[in-house]
């Protein structure tokens, strides 16, 4: 089978390169060639273009930034190619999702929302979680690859289904970040000494948040692997989810806002999401 993968950014790079191991021939495309060269060494073949990809591949998997780049490159799929699936990693706002889903189905196309969880490191290792959002018949065809890079996949309804559990999961995530954060702050600002506030906290069901955080904030060269700027982008994308709803979400609008700040003003969009502590702590200091 003649496989297309789109976007090898942090996620995308490791899960082509899973992928490219499974037997099938790959074709691998990014906006900036050069970071797709890597691959080749794999096994993967560098389409020129995202013509020359869609002409070949029967399914294709993309894994972008957000719901501009998802709609451009699968305009340019859709408007060169016909694969029989398309499967979308990217976080993206279940608005855009329908919007995908209804696209591709004018075109003859299946489409599946396969969000992932998990950070680069976890798909390296085979380990990330894909949420599965559309028709089960044609996940079960694609089962097989996506297990390349996922232990686990849970099937939960709908593409949009898919898209919004995503944003979800990756709101708790970051209010879990940024409550130890702020927590952590607080108790500095009372000549506590993090070791003995982490110590504290790790005798209670929160040993779970601390494990996962702790030294990752403290780390002033923790390299990024999820960048501030789209954690920024997924949290307004919930708030904006639930707006479409008619639900507000005022935590999560004003983490969005916090994050936002974080990257532009603060100038940390491509650090770690981790970040947010020391943005927040020069904010304290002036």
């Amino acid at each position: 089978m003649r496989l297309g993968f789109i976007g090898t950014g942090a996620m995308g790079f490791p899960m082509a390169a899973r992928l490219a191991r499974t037997g099938h021939e790959l074709f691998v495309w990014n906006r900036t060639i050069e970071k797709a060269r890597p691959l080749e060494q794999y096994g993967a073949r560098v389409a020129s273009s995202l013509d020359e990809l869609s002409r070949v591949a029967e399914v294709v998997f993309v894994m972008v930034s957000d719901d501009e780049a998802s709609r451009e490159v699968l305009s340019a799929v859709l408007r060169e190619g016909r694969p029989r699936i398309i499967v979308n990693h990217s976080t993206v706002s279940p608005m855009y999702t329908r919007e995908a889903v209804e696209e591709a189905k004018r075109r003859g196309v299946e489409y599946l929302a396969i969000p992932v969880m998990g950070g680069p490191s976890d798909i390296e290792r085979g380990e990330g979680v894909c949420i599965v959002g559309g028709r089960e018949e044609v996940f079960r065809e694609v089962e097989p690859l996506t297990s390349a890079y996922c232990k686990e996949h849970v099937l939960v309804g709908s593409q949009e289904n898919a898209s919004v559990i995503k944003l979800a999961l990756n709101s708790m995530y970051f209010s879990a970040l940024e409550a130890l954060a702020e927590a952590l702050l607080l108790v500095e600002a009372w000549n506590v000494e993090p070791k003995v506030f982490f110590d504290a906290a790790s005798r209670l069901w929160l040993r779970v948040v601390v494990d996962r955080y702790a030294k990752r904030l403290l780390d002033e060269k923790y390299p990024t692997s999820f960048q501030l700027r789209l954690a920024a982008k997924d949290l307004h994308y919930a708030v904006f989810s639930g707006y479409h709803k008619g639900q507000p979400l005022p935590m999560l609008s004003e983490l969005a806002k916090t994050f936002l700040e974080a990257s532009t003003i603060g100038g940390l969009g491509r650090r770690d999401y981790t970040r947010i502590y020391y943005f927040l702590k020069r904010g304290s200091t002036g």
